[in-house]
């Protein structure tokens, strides 16, 4: 059994066309392994699968040999692995890109489902996928809400940091319900800095716990990181009361 080269361009360019839809996504959440990256490993697992399933048929006549048109493909699910563990790196106490990693290896099965010529199995897959990446995104947020996942980062101007203002900032985040990760004093000349790394699950919480830093005596300013946003807000002493 074979197939025309105008089949075999129809398969191939719908597998770069779903797994570069997917890849948008991914750019577009400034995630690793993103438009191109998936692209190609749709394409290229298509490609595989044309090749498995249709490239040895002229020796399918010859006494004593088998084809197996599977084997490529089995091939093709264990190696994505490698490809798809690249993009899981542990960042502190987190560790991030499982889902970009899940993607590869789903791309690469709407690949092979286009290189097999299971082209609406493909489509309704590439579908699914972007509703499993883009709404449900919006309903895990949902759902935890309060909750947050990203590490947020607060640095606090102060002048000098004595273990007593420490204390103090220790206390602040207690009274918020806010669990400090992580607190790093970096001595300067003329204003120390202290880095307090936590999770804060809304703006409430944000605004109360800055609040009371403001209030003790030692601190100048306040900066909150907001990395689950991208946007980080600068509070002075002075001036906090206008920013609020």
């Amino acid at each position: 059994m074979t197939i025309s080269f105008l089949e075999i361009l129809l398969r191939l360019g719908l597998a770069l066309i779903f797994g570069a839809i997917i890849g948008l996504e991914r750019e577009s959440t400034e995630h690793t392994a993103g438009l191109r990256t998936q692209a190609l490993v749709a394409l290229g697992s298509s490609l595989f699968t044309i090749i498995s399933a249709y490239g040895f048929t002229s020796f399918l006549g010859i006494p004593h040999i088998q084809i197996d048109p599977t084997r490529i493909a089995s091939y093709i699910v264990a190696g994505i692995g490698f490809l798809g563990a690249g993009s899981i790196f542990r960042d502190q106490q987190r560790v991030r890109g499982l889902t970009t990693a899940a993607t590869v290896w789903l791309v690469a099965a709407v690949g092979m489902a286009c290189g097999a010529g299971l082209l609406l199995t493909a489509v309704a897959a590439t579908i699914m996928a972007l509703i499993i990446l883009i709404l449900l995104r919006y309903v895990e947020r949902i759902f935890l809400l309060g909750h947050s996942s990203e590490t947020q980062y607060l640095h606090i101007e102060a002048t000098p940091v004595s273990g007593q203002l420490t204390g103090q900032v220790y206390d602040a985040f207690a009274r918020a319900g806010i669990t400090v990760e992580k607190l790093t004093v970096r001595p300067d000349q003329e204003v120390d800095a202290v880095i307090v790394a936590c999770r804060i699950p809304n703006a409430a919480t944000l605004s109360q716990v800055i609040g009371d830093l403001r209030a003790l005596p030692e601190v100048r300013a306040v900066h909150a990181d907001l990395r689950a946003t991208g946007t980080k807000k600068t509070i002075p002493k002075d001036t906090a009361d206008k920013a609020s």
